[in-house]
């Protein structure tokens, strides 16, 4: 998907230009991560991780995908890349931003999905 908007654009370039904003990004591609799981597994400093997602999360490139509730009742989310990679081009005065979305399938999705191809092979 290539992105026209010139806003998203920076914002998906200064991202990756971050070191801080790019280790988040690629502990949350595959599976949601929080916060504490985030600093640990990337060494990164808390404050700066809570700066870094509340960015991102602004620019939408990360989301909260589920929030959880600890045993003493605290509330914590789990946070999921909006993006699974990115590339980026300059062409005759012109940046190109092109990502591919991190998209996740349900489990209903794919379930749902597999009585469709089951009622389309009985016809």
């Amino acid at each position: 998907m290539i992105i026209t908007d010139e806003k998203q654009k920076k914002a998906i370039v200064n991202a990756l230009l971050d070191e801080y904003s790019r280790k988040i990004l690629d502990s949350t591609i595959d599976q949601a991560q929080s916060i504490t799981d985030i600093m640990r597994e990337q060494d990164i400093p808390m404050t700066s991780t809570y700066r870094r997602v509340k960015l991102l999360m602004d620019n939408k490139l990360v989301r909260v995908e589920r929030s959880m509730v600890t045993d003493d009742g605290k509330r914590y989310f789990m946070y999921l890349s909006n993006i699974r990679d990115a590339s980026i081009r300059f062409n005759k005065g012109e940046l190109i931003v092109e990502i591919t979305p991190n998209i996740r399938q349900r489990p209903e999705d794919k379930l749902l999905r597999s009585f469709s191809n089951i009622k389309e092979e009985a016809r």
